[in-house]
Parts: C-alpha cells; structure tokens; sequence
C-alpha cells in the first residue's frame, strides 16, 4: 500500500504515545515500536525475506534489495512516523510509515501511509494494528486526512479501507486506487499501541499468506 512517503512535517508524537509497547498474536509477544537509527540492516532484512507479491504490493515494484534511497526512507531518514513489529527473537515482522503533507489548496494537512507485513505473519491484525495506531499518532499530530495508495489487485487491503472507510472519496490512476478516508475526532486520545476495535487473531500463519 503507497509506493513509499518520501517526506513528513509537521510536529513530533507526543511523548505518552511514542513508547514502545506489546501486543498479543497468540501465544506470542510482539513488540510494537518506533523505528531506531540502529534498525537498518534489520529492515533491509526485512524487505529482502518479502515475497515477490508483498514486494509490489507495498513498493508497486520489486524492492529487493532496497535502494539506499529506499532503505534511508523505511529507517525514518526522511521524517515520516516510522513502526515497527518485532518478534520475540527480534525479527522485524511489519513495517509502517505515514509521512505528512501539507494540505492541498490551503486545506488542512493530510500523512501518507505505507505499510507491510512479513508473510508468515499475514492474516492475523498486524496490518491493521499498525494502520489504526499510525491513524491514532497522526490524528495526535493535528492531522485531519488520510491519503492510501492501493493497487487494485490488493483486494484485501481495500477491503479493510471499505469497512471501515465506505464514504472515503477515492479516485482510479493509471496503476492505483488513491482514497482520501478523514481521521475521526476520536482517534486522536486511542491508547498507545492498540487503538479500539483493534483485535489481533492467532497465529503466525503459514508462509505465503495473503497480505494484510
């Protein structure tokens, strides 16, 4: 989902939601955290264990190994609120990143989200649990919208904007669905990591799952 946010502006996260927590996928323990300076090679890793259709979901191309560019982008180098998951071996299992923009013909500021899921650990929440607390954090941040770049053969993904966006205004590009869904007043006091409604299910699941 988005190619990749390239710039963020705006205020930091407030400090009460910026610690790093846990969150529960069955019997395991994964950390939910903001990315460390310290973090690169672990998500060069990362993206380099993505298969091929997580790759273009997430990139719209094939992203292994990353660019410099690219992987100074995914370790917060640019300014974007930047997550992770981790395991409880410390690997990295989910990225996400939502990167900030000024408002359109002098509108109010919208962030930009991207995010992806390691695809053992696919079909289980974490996609949605990072997508909800990058919503929350932004909304803290005085953030009003949303812009979600989603290739059209990533049904899942847009079936989660569906459900819980069904009135986003959205527009068709030549190789994407861009929908512009408003942040709800009440996002913005969610509690730090896990904002409400956000249940994560059992798992991991088996490698090759479809992504969140």
């Amino acid at each position: 989902m988005k190619r990749t946010p390239a710039l963020a502006t705006g205020p930091p996260v407030a400090d009460h939601i910026s610690r790093p927590a846990h969150a529960q996928v069955g019997a395991t323990t994964v950390l939910i955290r903001q990315v460390a300076q310290e973090d690169c090679a672990a998500i060069r890793e990362f993206v380099c264990g993505l298969s091929a259709r997580s790759q273009y979901f997430r990139f719209f191309a094939a992203a292994a190994p990353p660019s410099s560019g690219l992987l100074r982008a995914l370790s917060g180098g640019t300014g974007a609120d930047v997550l992770l998951a981790i395991a409880a071996d410390g690997t990295v299992i989910g990225h996400g990143m939502a990167a900030d923009e000024p408002g359109s013909r002098g509108g109010a500021p919208a962030t930009n989200i991207g995010l992806v899921v390691a695809d053992s650990w696919q079909q289980h929440g974490l996609g949605t649990l990072l997508l909800s607390t990058l919503v929350s954090r932004a909304a803290g941040r005085g953030v009003e919208s949303l812009v979600l770049d989603v290739l059209p053969a990533n049904t899942r993904m847009l079936g989660i904007i569906d459900r819980r966006w069904p009135d986003a205004p959205r527009e068709r590009t030549q190789d994407a669905t861009i929908v512009r869904p408003v942040i709800a007043r009440w996002q913005a006091a969610a509690a730090w990591p896990i904002p409400m409604a956000v249940a994560l299910r059992s798992g991991p699941a088996g490698a090759g799952s479809a992504r969140v």
